[in-house]
């Protein structure tokens, strides 16, 4: 029996500072403006594995957590390296098929001074369940390509036959199609992840405040919903109380993965019996940890470390929105 399983994409991330072109990037209105025929001096911090169902299954093993991965591939190097990276965290691998002849995932991560824009690639293939499903206490289904709709399904009925929670983080592709399979896994999520722009293009209002983005997700039917707002905070429905919950003080460096580590430590938090206050609490300490380093999982925290983190932090606290 598994702790928890995840489903998705796993890629190689170049990760690339934008330091030396800071003249053809804009932060106050978050654009970047290259022209098509410029060669671009930048440099490269690192290259690693990455995606949020890799990065989900490291987070929880760190944790103390049995996880799994269930995921495709091509048949090249960075399946080898993902392979061997995952092993090392100790998270089970028999669950990632691999295509020949074909090229695995890759994602370009384009940062200046904390902030992000990933360029991503995904494997258009469909992802196959492995029959008989393993058995496990969480799923956490997340990104995937476009061929994802046959998966969905599939793993709608296995959601039937057992009582298994589901944590849902829909992908780029699951959003922009807005299919009835993004609804159905909606539906059925106990914990539905996604950060104010994520949720603003589910519910198809980009003027939406949090409060009724989250009652608006809610009504769709998941148990609880979580909005990520970056620098901003947090947010957690359970369709009485919207609680807010601040960043955990900290320096950022680079940010991918901060919505990875923090839906792990929520989870993690569910699964220590905690209330959503405090699952809220744990995944802001996780991902101030994450964004003071570079890449999803460098700075991905242990239980005992997050708990310690928290008990120094006295004044670190949750806060109700009023009605």
């Amino acid at each position: 029996m598994f702790d928890l399983i995840t489903i998705g994409d796993i890629k190689l991330d170049a990760f690339i500072s934008l330091d030396r072109c800071k003249d053809k990037c804009d932060l106050r209105l978050k654009k970047i403006e290259f022209a098509f025929g410029e060669k671009i001096s930048v440099d490269l911090l690192s290259q690693q594995i990455a995606g949020s169902a890799p990065n989900v299954a490291t987070a929880l093993s760190r944790m103390g957590k049995h996880t799994a991965i269930i995921s495709h591939m091509g048949d090249d190097q960075t399946r080898d390296h993902a392979m061997d990276i995952l092993k090392k965290e100790q998270v089970e691998t028999d669950f990632v098929a691999s295509y020949r002849r074909t090229s695995s995932a890759y994602s370009t991560v384009l940062s200046l001074q904390g902030e992000k824009t990933i360029l991503v690639s995904y494997l258009h293939k469909i992802l196959k369940l492995p029959h008989p499903f393993p058995k496990t206490k969480w799923i956490y289904l997340c990104e995937m390509g476009n061929a994802y709709e046959k998966t969905y399904r599939q793993l709608l009925r296995e959601l039937k036959k057992d009582h298994v929670l589901l944590g849902y983080n829909p992908g780029n592709e699951q959003i922009r199609d807005r299919k009835p399979e993004l609804f159905d896994m909606i539906a059925r999520a106990n914990v539905l992840f996604v950060n104010v722009e994520e949720a603003q293009r589910i519910v198809g209002n980009t003027r939406l405040k949090v409060k009724h983005l989250a009652e608006a997700l809610f009504a769709m039917g998941p148990s609880e919903v979580v909005i990520t707002d970056g620098k901003n905070g947090s947010y957690g429905y359970n369709g009485t109380c919207l609680f807010f919950c601040p960043v955990f003080p900290g320096e950022r460096i680079e940010s991918t993965g901060a919505g990875d580590s923090f839906a792990s430590a929520y989870i993690g938090a569910n699964m220590n019996g905690g209330s959503m206050q405090e699952a809220l609490r744990w995944g802001s300490v996780n991902a101030a940890s994450v964004v003071h380093e570079i890449g999803p999982t460098q700075g991905l925290l242990t239980q005992k470390q997050i708990q310690k983190r928290l008990r120094t932090a006295t004044d670190f606290t949750v806060s109700m929105i009023a009605e």
